[in-house]
This record gives C-alpha cells, structure tokens and sequence, in this order.
C-alpha cells in the first residue's frame, strides 16, 4: 500500500498487532499531533498571516496558520463525514487543482512558493488518508496525497476570501473562539 502522506499513519494503524499494550498505544495515540509541511504560495502566505494576527488580537490569545489549516481540515472531513462520496470530493479537487490561482503558483513557478509546518492530529490525518484510499479505490491511481490536498484547500480558501464568497469567515472563527 503506498504511502498518503509523509507521515503515512495509515501504516501505523494497519502495524499494530492484536496485543493488549500495542491496542492501548493505538488507541491513546490518535489524538496526538503529527507535523506535516505544505507548500505555500507566498503571497497567500502573507495573506494568511495578517489572517492569524488579526484572530489573535481579537480573541486575545494565540491563532496560527496552523490552527487555519486544522480548521479548514476538520471542516473539509465534516463535509466527507455527511456526503461520503469521494468521488465528488475528487472532482471537486480535480477542479481546484486546474483553476488560475492553482496553475499559476504550482506549475508557473516553484520560487513563490514557501515551506509552511502545521500540526494535526493524527486522527484527522488518519482521515484524509482514508479520503485518498477510496478515491483511489474507485478511480485507480491519483497523483495527491495529504499534503497536497491541504495545500488545495488552504488555496480554495483564500481564493474565496479574495473573491469576496466567504466574506464572514474569520468573524465566525474569532466568535467560536470567544464564545
């Protein structure tokens, strides 16, 4: 089976044997954070900080990229979780991966482009994973993997802000975080 990310915990899961002490670790290790690194165009980069600080000024704590990336993650496998149909989703990436913003950053050029760590749990990673296993069970081999996809997502985000589409965004994260 091929690897989905560069962490691949699909393999971890599928390592563990029947034992009593190795279910426990299975089991107690599914929340804990793996790091993953994304590409990133820079200027959306840039974007996504002012992003951050103006989150952290108003819920007066701390919000990162990384926390944007895990909420767009948890929001993307809530949408899988209630349409399971991977396909869809596939088209949909399919679709992303081919738009402007897509082409001109990842196949234009690969300088304006900036190494960006985020961390989430590896249960939602686990996830995603799983997301790509069945795409690729129904449309035979894909060329994405976890990274990728993050990095679709992060992209569609910001291209919809700029668009003007997800306009109340950032209102509803700073208010899900002061309520």
């Amino acid at each position: 089976m091929r690897a989905y990310s560069a962490v691949n915990v699909m393999e971890e899961y599928l390592g563990q044997s029947g034992g009593f002490m190795s279910r426990l670790f299975h089991r107690l290790s599914k929340g804990l954070p793996v790091k993953l690194k994304i590409m990133l165009p820079k200027r959306l980069y840039l974007k996504g900080e002012l992003i951050s600080e103006t989150i952290s000024e108003e819920i007066e704590g701390s919000f990162s990229q990384s926390d944007l990336v895990d909420l767009l993650t948890k929001e993307l496998l809530y949408y899988y979780s209630l349409n399971s149909n991977p396909i869809k989703l596939y088209r949909t990436f399919k679709e992303i991966s081919s738009s402007f913003i897509v082409t001109r950053y990842y196949s234009d050029s690969k300088d304006d482009l900036t190494s960006v760590s985020i961390t989430l749990s590896k249960r939602d990673v686990f996830k995603l994973e799983m997301l790509l296993a069945d795409i690729e069970e129904v449309e035979g081999e894909i060329d994405m993997t976890v990274e990728s996809l993050l990095e679709l997502q992060y992209i569609n985000y910001m291209s919809d802000l700029l668009h003007g589409n997800s306009e109340d965004t950032i209102q509803r994260i700073i208010d899900s975080y002061v309520s």
